[in-house]
């Protein structure tokens, strides 16, 4: 993939909004080659749900279930069965899947939402364009978020975020781009 100012923040993000759906309980991403590799586990549940509403056939079903959840809610513990998942994505589906995103997000304004898979996945990757870097592989679960880049010297770098530094680290980036880290607070 051809290095270009902001690549690895574009493509994470796009690529968390892409998997956030599936509320995923660890996710790994690796670069290979010229292509994204994503896998994890998800319940099983939901990755039904994803794939029965992704086909017209089962879109019918799939309001069915949830109106009938709605009227009835379920008598018993939901089903955690966790499940694999996997994804691959090329320059091109980094591209179309950023082009559908922008078109549904016109007219929304503000903030985006740094809780989101998306959100957390972008600040990794500034972290990564801030270095020159290239990435190697990135590990998040819901505690923590570990990856290895190599840096613009070619010299392999490893960090480890927890939830608060992550949070604190997204903060960072969003006042420099407000411009709210040069605003003093009044008496």
């Amino acid at each position: 993939m051809q290095h270009t100012a902001g690549i690895y923040a574009r493509a994470l993000r796009v690529i968390g909004q892409d998997i956030a759906e599936l509320l995923p309980e660890n996710l790994s991403i690796e670069l290979r080659g010229d292509e994204f590799v994503a896998n994890g586990l998800c319940t099983k549940s939901r990755k039904e749900a994803i794939e029965s509403a992704a086909s017209r056939a089962g879109l019918k079903k799939f309001i069915d279930k949830i109106a009938d959840a709605i009227i009835r809610p379920p008598n018993r513990e939901p089903d955690l069965e966790f499940v694999p998942f996997d994804r691959t994505y090329s320059a091109s589906d980094i591209d179309r899947l950023d082009s559908q995103a922008t078109i549904a997000r016109e007219g929304y304004g503000g903030m985006p939402d740094i809780y989101s898979l998306g959100e957390r996945l972008r600040t990794i990757g500034k972290v990564i364009d801030g270095q020159n870097g290239r990435i190697v592989r990135l590990f998040k679960d819901l505690h923590q978020v570990v990856f290895e880049y190599q840096d613009g010297n070619g010299k392999t770098q490893k960090e480890e975020f927890n939830n608060t530094e992550l949070y604190q680290l997204q903060q960072r980036y969003a006042a420099e781009r407000t411009g709210a880290s040069s605003i003093k607070p009044g008496p």
